[in-house]
């Protein structure tokens, strides 16, 4: 076995998904103008498509023939893949990279490590194993309409850190590992707790997510750990600690700790607030001020020690006085947190005209502050973030809608998502309207129209209202980006039920807003096929008949035909496509598309669409994300 060319596929992968998550989204400061942009993103991702060619080949080459054996493999592959789990997790970037390969390749190096007694390198993975399901919990945690992988992960990091709580606990074995491995350990019951994060709340487990930062803080003024692990730094143990200490009421107490609970947390952030009137630089050197302020100013309002109205004013101080453009995880955590925790005080109320102004400076400070994150660092943490400020949310009738807002973080998060969400908004509206113009008896006989006067008199609010349902119905996907970014592979399989998930979080996510509402059905059942044998999601609900078979057909017309956000798939001609839709007539696809789109003048304009139409589309997603038009135009 050829243990340098292996480790050399190895890099060869992760530079390739490391320059495939780059190559997805194009940085302003890279193009001169809209032309340019839609010429680069072209060759970008003509260039993803080679790329993820060679990561495939490296994946059935050399590291699925490691992982997915049951044989025992040599330790010279268990090192190398070692590093790779060090590079996919910790890249210089600072992003996570291919999180559920990292997983496998994970569970079976733990497997590795522990039959060969190999303690140091078992010691480190279990750390990294802890840290991996932290992260896939983070990314599951997102999809709050399934608790299944989530718990999966968390399980999976939870088994990992008893184990590792029996060896720190276990003095005669933690003294027995090198100095190194003891760090590992040390770490990873540090952070363990984290595990909890998880979309829903537990508040059975809160007490003994509590615990294990009070017993990982204890370690650090015992006297057997502190000489065993002299070079250890301590005080940043600590301090970290009592950090995860004071995320515990993150996002409004979103995981249901009780006022008493939250008034020992305060308590013991006494500790914290101590060293930094100590020592404020060297707290500083840990975490910056703004984030040990925000702890300590929720903390101390969950805890009853200042009134709602301190908190929030003493929220948006924080926020004037740290204004910042940067995007590592601090920035991103102040940018988005901040308002998110103020909009979480102000749920379930009436909201009077000054809080209304105050929310539509926030709303209009954090688009431009999402929009020029686009291919910036610290990604994992903007999507985070963003989707608890989505959670959050508050319409303003009139000045910001859910749907709006939606649109800006899908150009944020993927300019070629927002992109293929306005080019099937308009194919949608084109064949509404072409249906109503030449087949009205199509929409005589699924909403009972007296005849074709009045399909005519009301065809405007159908053209506009699926327009609309086409601009909201991939929203889904807002939370699994970073799923799409695996360009370089074919999918695992947790990732594709990730995937499938997307119409019904979706769904979810529309529900919450009067004016968006109506729109869930059509969110939800997008991917079912017309007469239900197949797609997803199964047990979906009653499908919206027209407008559903509608946007199915725009879905699969721009998906199939766009040479630069699908430039990695084979693209399909306008004829080709129509031929499949015409071919799956009364299956996949309604029969009534059969004859529409037959007509000449249909196919005219959608081939219109399909070239001049996707070309303006790019350039809208250029002016907005260039900061030359600062608000989009989402009416139809």
């Amino acid at each position: 076995m050829d243990y340098a060319k292996i480790r050399e596929d190895l890099k060869e992968y992760v530079d390739g998904i490391s320059e495939i998550r780059v190559l997805s989204a194009v940085r302003m400061d890279k193009v001169a103008g809209a032309g340019a942009y839609a010429l680069k993103l072209r060759e970008d991702y003509q260039k993803i498509g080679v790329l993820g060619e060679r990561c495939r080949r490296i994946l059935e080459e050399t590291l699925y023939p490691l992982i997915r054996t049951p044989e025992h493999m040599p330790e010279e592959a268990m090192f190398a893949l070692q590093e790779f789990c060090d590079e996919l997790l910790e890249p210089a970037s600072g992003e996570e990279l291919d999180l559920f390969l990292l997983f496998e390749v994970s569970e079976k190096l733990l497997k590795e490590f522990s039959f060969r007694n190999h303690f140091d390198g078992y010691a480190k993975q279990l750390n990294m194993h802890i840290s991996v399901c932290y992260a896939n919990v983070n990314r599951t945690a997102r999809l709050t309409v399934d608790r299944e992988l989530c718990t999966f992960f968390r399980d999976k990091g939870l088994l990992a850190a008893m184990i590792a709580r029996e060896i720190l606990y276990d003095r005669d074995r933690y003294a027995s590992l090198s100095p190194t491995a003891q760090t590992y350990i040390l770490r990873a019951c540090r952070f363990y707790s984290a595990l909890y994060d998880t979309f829903f709340a537990e508040p059975e487990t809160n007490a003994a997510r509590y615990q294990a930062l009070i017993d990982a803080c204890e370690v650090s003024s015992d006297p057997f750990y502190l000489e065993q692990t002299p070079d250890y730094p301590w005080e940043q143990h600590r301090c970290r600690c009592l950090e995860h200490m004071g995320q515990l009421t993150e996002r409004g107490d979103r995981w249901q700790f009780t006022r008493e609970q939250c008034r020992e947390i305060n308590g013991r952030l006494g500790e914290l607030r101590k060293e930094w009137e100590q020592d404020s630089e060297k707290v500083k050197d840990i975490l910056p001020e703004v984030h040990f302020r925000l702890i300590m100013l929720r903390n101390a309002y969950f805890a009853g020690e200042i009134e709602k109205k301190a908190y929030q004013e003493g929220l948006l101080k924080l926020y004037e006085e740290y204004a910042d453009y940067t995007y590592d995880m601090y920035a991103v955590q102040h940018n988005l947190l901040i308002p998110t925790e103020y909009l979480l005080t102000l749920q379930g109320e009436r909201v009077s005209a000054r809080e209304e102004t105050t929310i539509r400076i926030l709303y209009d400070r954090i688009i431009d502050y999402i929009l020029k994150s686009v291919n910036m660092d610290a990604f994992n943490y903007l999507q985070e973030y963003l989707m608890g400020f989505l959670e959050a949310f508050i319409e303003i009738p009139g000045t910001m809608t859910f749907e709006e807002m939606g649109l800006y973080c899908l150009a944020a998060l993927h300019p070629p998502t927002y992109v293929h969400t306005l080019q099937v908004a308009e194919i949608s509206r084109c064949l509404m309207e072409h249906l109503g113009r030449r087949f009205p008896g199509v929409l005589i006989e699924e909403y009972g129209y007296a005849g074709i006067d009045a399909v005519f008199a009301d065809l405007p609010h159908l053209i506009h209202e699926i327009y609309h349902d086409a601009l909201c119905f991939d929203f889904g996907k807002l939370t699994m980006v970073d799923s799409i970014f695996t360009y370089g592979r074919e999918l695992l399989d947790h990732e594709r039920k990730i995937i499938k998930l997307h119409p019904k979080v979706g769904a979810d996510m529309l529900a919450r807003y009067s004016s968006t509402k109506h729109r869930a059905a059509l969110a939800e059942c997008h991917h079912l096929w017309y007469d239900r044998t197949a797609g997803y999601p199964e047990g979906a609900g009653d499908v919206p008949g027209i407008r559903n078979a509608i946007l199915a057909a725009a879905d699969s017309i721009d998906a199939a035909t766009d040479p630069i956000g699908h430039s990695y798939q084979k693209t399909k001609t306008l004829q080709e496509v129509l031929g499949e839709i015409t071919e799956g007539a009364g299956t996949r696809y309604a029969p009534f598309l059969k004859p529409l789109l037959s007509e000449k003048a249909v196919q005219e304009d959608l081939a219109y669409l399909l070239d001049e139409g996707r070309q303006n589309q790019y350039q809208k997603a250029y002016y907005l994300l260039s900061g030359v038009r600062n608000r989009l135009q989402s009416d139809g």
